[in-house]
């Protein structure tokens, strides 16, 4: 009894000779168990599993039989060819509802493969093949698919090898070459000019003031304004590319 006044739970000791001689007592209770049942019930009295081959021994000295079968498969048990499809066929029938595996069958779809190609030059040879398909049902193995395509004058493309397009333009980085050399050097001058210039006209003298954002020019203008600088003494100009030809 514990202090609250409930019984204690009995817990059954946990050893190997005790789940093995349990497995003997359901044997012995039921001869009809299997062992997957058997192994079940150790596992729900002891908590814990018998392992394959302890809960096999006990199983067997127990008396249990062991069933060796690891599944029917295959035409187990019965002659080949004697099944429902195989008795219902008829010797020499093409196999499937509008064709099968015959000779002629695969030549009469390899025609329809020329005629399809002769008619549509740009069609591919998937599309071929589902051509084939809605026709006779079944399709054409790949090998005899490709080499009637190519046959007829079809063009086979290499799968995974279409150009893309890129999204934008990849920039040239600086290599060994001189001319990658020399594009590196422009694309680093021209980043280091600024964006935005404000000029101002003051007694005569002409500022040039540079600054990285348009944000930052217009600030500037706005400051010079207010000191009482002449919109007509301030002049804004942005970089812009000059898309001319120059020879050199």
């Amino acid at each position: 009894m514990t202090d609250s006044g409930s019984p204690v739970a009995h817990t059954p000791s946990n050893t190997l000779q005790d789940k093995m001689a349990f497995v003997g007592e359901l044997l012995r209770g039921d001869p009809a168990l299997t062992m997957n049942q058997a192994g079940k019930h150790v596992r729900a009295r002891f908590g814990a599993q018998l392992s394959y081959h302890r809960l096999r021994e006990a199983y067997l000295a127990a008396g249990g039989q062991v069933d060796t079968r690891r599944g029917r498969g295959r035409g187990r048990g019965r002659p080949k060819g004697s099944g429902r499809k195989a008795a219902g066929r008829k010797p020499g029938r093409p196999r499937g509802r509008r064709g099968g595996r015959s000779r002629e069958n695969t030549l009469a779809k390899q025609a329809l493969i020329a005629e399809l190609v002769r008619g549509s030059p740009d069609m591919t040879m998937n599309e071929a093949g589902k051509r084939v398909r809605a026709k006779f049902g079944t399709q054409l193995a790949f090998p005899r698919l490709k080499e009637a395509f190519r046959a007829a004058g079809g063009k086979v493309g290499r799968p995974g090898r279409r150009p893309k397009p890129r999204p934008h333009v990849a920039e040239r980085k600086a290599g060994r070459r001189a001319s990658d050399v020399r594009a590196a050097r422009a694309r680093a001058t021209l980043g280091g000019m600024p964006q935005h210039v404000v000029i101002v006209h003051n007694g005569g003298d002409i500022v040039p003031h540079e600054f990285g954002t348009r944000d930052q020019a217009e600030s500037f203008t706005q400051g010079q304004l207010q000191r009482g600088v002449a919109l007509t003494s301030i002049g804004y100009y942005m970089r812009q590319p000059l898309k001319i030809n120059v020879g050199v």
